[in-house]
């Protein structure tokens, strides 16, 4: 069975290539919130032992995991409800109730 239109365009999506896209120069928010992540590593550094510090980078990296696989969760349903709209839109018609 060949892939939806849905599933064609997901993935088309997926593999756009954004590397070298500088998030800090796009977004201030993205700036300020990269600089304070920066100062509480050092603080991090400075008090955990090495061996806490990879646990929680550990940690830190499975969350970011989850936050990246539900947002992709939540896109494609956002994109799913964006099609199936346009498509009752196309498809409307007067009718009596």
């Amino acid at each position: 069975m060949g892939k939806s239109i849905f599933d064609l365009l997901v993935t088309a999506a997926e593999t756009e290539s954004l590397d070298g896209l500088n998030l800090e120069k796009l977004s201030s928010d993205y700036y300020h919130a990269y600089q304070r992540m920066l100062e509480h590593q050092t603080q991090i550094k400075h008090v955990l032992p090495e061996e806490m510090q990879k646990a929680l980078m550990e940690l830190d990296d499975e969350y970011t995991c989850m936050r990246i696989s539900s947002g992709d969760v939540y896109y494609r349903q956002g994109f799913s409800d964006a099609v199936r709209l346009i498509m009752q839109t196309l498809t409307w018609g007067p009718a009596r109730s």
